[in-house]
């Protein structure tokens, strides 16, 4: 008869066989999701030695890892073909099968009625639910609203005869990826937060992102992780919604907004610069503030001061369609009917990414005021905007002479100081970045 360990000295052993693993580089990384966050990452654990296996619903996407052909701006071909032999990728969850620990890495968007909305996250787990097995590590990256992972592994563990936190380890390790980050912040030395279901969970979790991250922050639980990710980013939203106050009131005051905030910035201690645009996009900023709202309607209480700042941000498009059509109104014109060139569409500058992008609502607020809106974008070849496309536009003086007027919503690297922004007879500078000009207003 074969011999019965204890749970602890079971836990003993496969603790001991995680921690060589991971330092002699034989762990098998399994990364679910090969997104902004997934496939840098995934490109992280390979560059450290790790042999990792990336799945993705997306065939195009695990063709071009295969081929070392970056689809992201802060990933580098180079870099892919570097780690070509450790780095792999397929639409097949059974492929993971090997992996011992895997790493869930999908977009939670938001559903129409600003509710979280998991499906992503639940089909992932659901993909590779069948992939469990003792000694495990399953950790969640998506940004969550507290107590997601908890239930969501529950459900996952149900009919594996496998208990979580005791025969598998779960931990929240929240990304906090910035797609063209200009500032040196990148995978490697942005602090990353770790919380488990136990605090064995919390430790093989910090030992497995300490390869590839600089500083790991342990915390309690897995919804002290989920919560500080959530709240890291309402507390943009807020002092966002505060900068469109004050830009607003610097307005009408014919006071310079980036200068009074530029000034206020030399303070050394307690305050942190937000600048005034059109919007915000992402799928941050305008998603996970409404995650904490959710859990604050759960535990019986509110926060108007959440919901006031998401209120005025996203009024903020519609500001910019009535600036415009006020400045237009002023030289005898109308929006009715102009040619209006928006330049930059992408919600940030430096990606491609369109989602929640403000651009897309100046552009519905545009048409439903007539006119006829063109854009300039050098990242976003294609905009389709309710299924009707809108016309990409040269930056050039032939163009510019046709256009009514010219919207800088999102700034396009190398154009802030062009001359041919004086070509437009009306300029609306949405970010109070553009040089003074008899043409150039600011919002």
């Amino acid at each position: 008869m074969a011999d019965v360990l204890a749970p602890a000295l079971v836990q003993k052993a496969t603790t001991g066989r995680f921690d060589l693993a991971v330092e002699n580089r034989t762990l098998r990384v399994g990364i679910v999701g090969l997104g902004y966050t997934g496939l840098p990452l995934g490109l992280g654990f390979a560059t450290a030695g790790f042999h990792v296996r990336g799945l993705d619903t997306d065939a195009a996407r695990t063709a071009q890892v295969a081929r070392g052909e970056s689809y992201l701006p802060d990933v580098r071909d180079a870099e892919l073909a570097a780690v070509g032999d450790r780095l792999s990728a397929t639409t097949e969850p059974g492929e993971l099968a090997g992996c011992d620990a895997l790493i869930i890495c999908v977009p939670t968007p938001v559903t129409g009625d600003q509710q979280a909305n998991l499906d992503y996250v639940e089909s992932a787990m659901e993909s590779v639910a069948p992939l469990l097995r003792r000694g495990m590590l399953l950790v969640v990256q998506s940004t969550v609203p507290p107590g997601t992972t908890a239930a969501a592994v529950a459900r996952m563990a149900e009919g594996t005869g496998l208990e979580p936190g005791q025969d598998f380890h779960v931990a929240m390790a929240p990304e906090r990826v910035d797609p063209a980050n200009t500032n040196g912040w990148n995978l490697s030395n942005t602090p990353k937060v770790v919380g488990g279901l136990t605090p064995e969970c919390t430790r093989r979790a910090a030992l497995l992102f300490g390869q590839v991250c600089e500083t790991v922050v342990p915390v309690s639980s897995l919804e002290v992780a989920e919560l500080a990710k959530v709240f890291e980013n309402t507390f943009r939203l807020v002092n966002i919604g505060l900068t469109l106050e004050l830009s607003d009131l610097c307005q009408e005051l014919d006071i310079p907004v980036r200068e009074v905030i530029d000034a206020a910035s030399t303070k050394p201690y307690g305050f942190l610069a937000h600048y005034p645009g059109p919007g915000v996009g992402g799928e941050c900023i305008p998603v996970d503030p409404l995650f904490l709202r959710e859990a604050a309607a759960r535990a019986g209480t509110d926060m108007a001061l959440v919901a006031a700042a998401h209120e005025r941000i996203e009024r903020r498009p519609r500001q910019v369609v009535d600036r415009l059509a006020d400045l237009l109104d002023a030289r005898g014109g109308s929006l009715s009917g102009a040619k209006v060139l928006i330049v930059g569409v992408s919600y940030k500058t430096g990606v491609a990414d369109l989602r929640n992008a403000p651009a897309l609502d100046v552009v519905r607020g545009l048409r439903a005021a007539g006119a006829q809106v063109s854009y300039h974008d050098p990242l976003v070849r294609d905009l389709v905007v309710d299924g009707e496309p809108v016309t990409e536009a040269d930056w050039s003086v032939t163009e510019l002479a046709q256009q009514d007027a010219a919207v800088l919503v999102t700034p396009v690297r190398g154009l802030e100081d062009d001359l041919l922004w004086g070509v437009p007879p009306v300029v609306l500078d949405t970010h109070n970045r553009l040089a003074a000009a008899r043409n150039v207003a600011v919002l």
